[in-house]
């Protein structure tokens, strides 16, 4: 190895924060390594339309799975005890198979009246979606607890196992000839494999308080925890429509075959994207926390030195979309997904946003700034539907429509940056504030 090989490996061992974002990133790297090398097989095997059935559902799926657990998971990281921490959990998975049972109703009402595309779907997607959804929000519970305990092993190797199993199963589906149907049972049955081998590692650490339950106990959790679904749960709902609406929309007014060669651009960037920012968002949530608890003044710094490292990280594949995505996409995935290349080159500005802000955004779970985080996500989700209604009226085709889409939510993420660093920044200053009152209080005790 050489010199600057060894130079980054000895940083990143001795640097606590890289070597948890690395082991965390590496089952996401290997499991997408494994999506990358089915990908050229899975676009031969299926066409643009059968992309757009698959967009149609993971978007849906993407806006309720949010709400499986109305986002009790999210604060089992922050919670103040042991056993607060699985309480929620419990809490949370009992909450998950009415509201997984309620959003497969939901889907069948979309399909049945038509309603922003869903038509597209064929019947049995409302019956795969209830499982799927059961299967995220146990996944993603299941996965907070064994961040809270830093046991990012088991969390990368359940990752690996469920971006794998998505992937292989998608292809033999397809060989099966199994059309769209393959690509949402090779989804829904991932994920389900995915969520065992998360369960398999975290049951030893439920096992006691199962065996003791108490529902007074876990209301006074739940209670106790409230803002989350009352704020956070609103905000992530429409953070997720934000994300999502676009599919429904592109195949409404456009049609199934434009709507596949966008969801493909999302999938594709997404493999990157979720290796990095994903791992780095759960991995800053736990050191983030950590510092609000035992080393408040570092925190500032903390928010800002990841965000700089984001913006040189996000800049490489930024770049190489501009330049060469549409080349890439024909080479790699087949010549009728040229569309999706220049797509792809389109939505550079939005990514690189979306790449920098979405994991240092987990400030606002922490310093309890989900107001401000609400107001924001209104604001996107005011920006869809104005975006497509002027694409309307000024009759864009299709490419000029995303184009305005990637200008409209660029400017959104950095004005959400400017949130959460006035977010930092304040709490920053209530620690100077502090710490002069007590400063003043103990001379005037003398």
């Amino acid at each position: 190895m050489s010199a600057s090989g060894k130079s980054l490996v000895n940083k990143i061992k001795s640097n606590s924060f890289l070597r948890k974002a690395a082991l965390l990133s590496s089952g996401s790297a290997a499991g997408h390594v494994v999506t990358l090398a089915v990908s050229p097989f899975l676009t031969r095997l299926y066409g643009p339309e059968d992309f757009g059935s698959l967009g149609l559902f993971t978007s849906f799926l993407s806006v309720a799975g949010v709400a499986v657990a109305l986002q009790y998971e999210a604060s089992i990281m922050s919670a103040s005890s042991e056993s607060d921490a699985a309480y929620l959990a419990l809490g949370a998975a009992f909450l998950g198979i009415p509201t997984s049972v309620l959003a497969g109703v939901a889907l069948w009402l979309l399909i049945h009246y038509s309603l922003l595309g869903f038509g597209e779907l064929p019947w049995y997607t409302p019956i795969a979606l209830a499982f799927v959804m059961c299967f995220v929000g146990y996944f993603v519970i299941l996965r907070y607890l064994n961040l809270r305990i830093q046991n990012f092993r088991d969390v990368s190797q359940a990752t690996l196992i469920q971006n794998a199993a998505r992937a292989i199963l998608q292809a033999v589906a397809g060989v099966l000839g199994l059309r769209n149907a393959g690509l949402i049972l090779g989804e829904t049955l991932g994920r389900g494999v995915g969520m065992g081998r998360m369960f398999k590692s975290t049951w030893p650490e439920l096992r006691g308080y199962v065996a003791r339950f108490r529902w007074s106990d876990c209301k006074e959790a739940l209670w106790k925890y409230r803002k989350f679904p009352l704020l956070t749960l609103p905000s992530a709902l429409i953070d997720a429509i934000c994300v999502s609406l676009a599919v429904p929309l592109i195949v409404q007014i456009y049609g199934p075959k434009t709507g596949g060669y966008y969801a493909l651009v999302w999938r594709v960037l997404s493999l990157p994207s979720m290796l990095i920012t994903l791992a780095v968002a759960d991995t800053f949530h736990s050191e983030i926390a950590d510092l609000v608890r035992t080393n408040p003044n570092a925190a500032l710094s903390f928010f800002l030195k990841t965000s700089k490292t984001l913006v040189l990280i996000g800049s490489i594949p930024c770049v190489i979309l501009v330049f060469w995505a549409r080349p890439l996409f024909v080479l790699v995935l087949g010549p009728q997904w040229g569309v999706s290349g220049v797509m792809a080159a389109i939505i550079a500005p939005w990514y690189i946003s979306q790449f920098v802000v979405n994991p240092v955004s987990r400030l606002v779970l922490v310093l309890s700034g989900q107001e401000s985080k609400l107001i924001w996500d209104i604001l996107c989700l005011i920006s869809i539907p104005a975006v497509f209604y002027a694409a309307q009226v000024e009759k864009l085709d299709a490419l000029g429509a995303v184009r305005l889409l990637s200008v409209v939510n660029a400017i959104l993420y950095v004005a959400y940056f400017a949130v959460l660093l006035r977010l930092a920044l304040s709490f920053h200053r209530s620690l100077k504030v502090r710490s002069l009152m007590n400063i003043g209080a103990e001379k005037a005790s003398q």
